[in-house]
């Protein structure tokens, strides 16, 4: 599974929704927070009309168990944040259990047009900023600076992108068919081959880099999938900016505190039949220093790293 119809989340049942979390067969951070307030609310919708005192702690367990299945998915764990925090502000922590149920109901929504509409910010915001640009590359997969490139396109005679395959899982190939729907002029290349790209060595020139980010840290950097550090580092070589496509509720306030956790990923990702003595190791995403980084375009425009924490406690304070 590569993305979730929230008008039409097929789930019945809390453990199926985990382990296709863990198996990430729900790819990205948009999917992942999905699937974690959609189970919320499925355990709510499952647990009758009887009076449960516990039903609130009960729904943030099984909102924990989904959103910290996999590292790196501060998206939806801010989610939790703003249920907690709102529950107790906006609602003043309600004591029956069936008000609770339906607020803790009304507080998943909320988060996930939250999430929703950030991203129709997003481009809105930034999209003047590009008028300029025909030549773009992206790694990975990205529905937000998917969408942000498209609109950019528009209008634009000889406009050309550069995806990568992304191995193991191919995520690239989701990037390429939707550019390719929509149609751009859309190149697919090895992920080996990106560096290369980057500073003019085969291809056509790029002026510009666009990812997505699975984390933000309070300090501006970011963490994104494995290859992101080197196209990063290649773009800062050749003097192309690289913009890195996402809503500011990626930010991971813990990073004040702790270093960023890089998951690992099963071996047989890489190789299932792999010869029995051959050492693998699969790490997911890079830590991107915010050096590389020449803004985050988020849904408050274009933000400087060394903003990021600033901005975060201007408009989501709730997350601290």
């Amino acid at each position: 599974m590569n993305s979730i119809n929230q008008a039409k989340f097929q789930y019945q049942s809390i453990e199926d929704i985990l382990k296709d979390i863990k198996d990430v067969k729900i790819q990205g951070a948009t999917n992942v927070a999905i699937a974690t307030f959609e189970g919320i609310k499925l355990y709510l919708q499952n647990t009758g009309s009887e009076l449960d005192s516990d039903i609130f702690e009960k729904a943030m367990s099984v909102g924990n168990k989904l959103a910290f299945a996999r590292p790196n998915e501060p998206l939806a764990q801010n989610g939790l944040k703003y249920i907690n925090y709102f529950f107790k502000v906006k609602y003043r922590s309600p004591k029956e259990s069936q008000e609770i149920k339906q607020v803790l109901i009304n507080l998943c929504d909320e988060y996930l047009n939250i999430i929703k509409s950030s991203k129709v910010s997003l481009v809105e915001k930034n999209l003047d900023m590009f008028k300029d640009i025909r030549n773009v590359f992206t790694h990975c997969h990205s529905s937000a600076a998917e969408k942000l490139i498209t609109e950019i396109s528009k209008g634009k005679e000889g406009f050309k992108v550069v995806c990568t395959e992304t191995r193991p899982l191919f995520q690239g190939r989701i990037t390429a068919s939707n550019l390719l729907e929509k149609g751009l002029d859309t190149t697919m290349i090895a992920d080996s081959a990106a560096e290369t790209y980057i500073i003019g060595k085969a291809g056509f020139p790029i002026e510009a880099v666009f990812v997505g980010a699975d984390e933000i840290t309070v300090h501006g950097d970011f963490v994104n999938k494995v290859g992101s550090w080197g196209i990063s580092l290649a773009a800062y070589y050749a003097s192309i900016p690289v913009y890195v496509v996402t809503p500011l509720l990626k930010v991971n306030p813990e990073s004040a505190y702790s270093a960023v956790q890089i998951e690992i990923r099963e071996a047989n990702e890489l190789w299932p039949d792999a010869p029995h003595d051959l050492k693998l190791f699969n790490p997911a995403f890079d830590f991107v220093n915010r050096q590389f980084v020449t803004g985050y375009l988020t849904e408050f425009g274009l933000i400087k790293p060394e903003d990021v924490i600033k901005t975060l406690r201007e408009n989501y304070e709730w997350v601290f």
